[in-house]
């Protein structure tokens, strides 16, 4: 009985892994699986510059809090206000019950909506078009292709950003969190919000998109 204990402890232990395992990979593919089409959003209205960001998480979330994808400092935008996500091969939008609404094209949607590359996305009075691949047009479209070292080098001497704060840097515009900055290089939360404020304040800039923005204007 005792063998057959051990035995069956063993085999369950074994199947946990191979589950946990699975489900693993299944989740590392999910998440290829959005960011293989290639899917940006471009911004095409507001005062921020031209820029686009991909959408390279399921689900993407929109919104003013710090903890979104894609953060928004619009007074009409809500603090979590949208999310993108995908389903099989397509890709949906669901707004999250903000206050001014999320619009495809004009039309305020009320249920999950599936995107198109060329739909005109907006966001209180934000608005994005949606591109499946990233498209090169007449005007400069800023994209978060890193640039030369030179040129890296000459912006962070510009504002005189420490080498923490160069870290931190390429992870914001990567998309990242506080807490996710906090996690990858091992300091507190506080610690990586002081860092970012620290940064929009050396670069007299208010928002992750201003930022970028800045970067792009200094190294192209």
């Amino acid at each position: 009985m005792t063998k057959i204990g051990v035995l069956t402890l063993t085999t369950v232990r074994n199947t946990i892994i191979t589950g946990f395992r699975e489900i693993s990979t299944m989740l590392q593919n999910r998440e290829k699986d959005i960011k293989s089409p290639g899917w940006y959003l471009e911004a095409i209205s507001g005062n921020e510059g031209r820029y686009s960001i991909p959408i390279d998480k399921d689900p993407f979330f929109i919104g003013r809090k710090q903890e979104c994808h894609l953060i928004l400092q619009g007074k009409d935008v809500s603090r979590t206000h949208a999310k993108i996500f995908s389903n099989g091969s397509f890709l949906f939008i669901k707004d999250l019950d903000s206050t001014n609404g999320t619009f495809i094209n004009t039309v305020r949607i009320r249920h999950e909506t599936r995107l198109k590359s060329g739909d005109i996305i907006q966001f209180g009075s934000i608005e994005f078009k949606i591109r499946q691949t990233e498209e090169e047009e007449g005007e400069h479209t800023a994209t978060f292709s890193m640039n030369t070292h030179a040129r890296e080098q000459s912006f962070f001497t510009c504002y005189n950003l420490s080498s923490r704060e160069q870290e931190i840097f390429f992870l914001l515009i990567e998309g990242k969190t506080t807490k996710e900055i906090a996690d990858a290089l091992f300091i507190s939360p506080g610690t990586a919000k002081n860092h970012v404020l620290s940064i929009f304040k050396k670069t007299k800039v208010h928002s992750r998109m201003l930022l970028m923005t800045k970067y792009l204007q200094f190294t192209h």
